[in-house]
């Protein structure tokens, strides 16, 4: 399981490159809005869950890690993998890849390098 541990450990090892830049403008970047009220107000509330969940998912693509549903939750603690990625790709031009795991019905996930 990644932590808030790994990431700090992360940042402090490195300068501030493309991903501490990509991981400060997700923390404060993502606009988005739901159709109704309520879920608004949901978001709102968790955005900055949301966003270290964002920066979770692209650490772990840049790492060369091709993510599945189940490996982003048992791994990662991250219960919709779809959504993050969606975020990354919508709000950040993030090219995030996908295609389906040969004999199954499940996506994996992957920048291409």
């Amino acid at each position: 399981m990644v932590s808030d541990y790994n990431i700090k450990r992360q940042s402090r090892n490195a300068s501030l490159t493309n991903v501490s830049r990509l991981k400060l403008s997700i923390m404060i970047e993502i606009k988005h809005h739901e159709n109704l009220p309520e879920n608004q107000r949901h978001f709102i509330e968790n955005k900055k869950h949301f966003s270290k969940q964002c920066v979770i998912v692209l650490q772990a693509l840049q790492r060369g890690e091709r993510l599945t549903t189940i490996t982003a939750l048992v791994n990662y603690r991250i219960g919709d993998l779809r959504r993050r990625i969606k975020d990354l790709k919508d709000y950040h031009n993030i090219d995030i890849k996908s295609s389906f795991v040969p004999g199954t019905r499940f996506k994996e996930y992957y920048l291409n390098t």
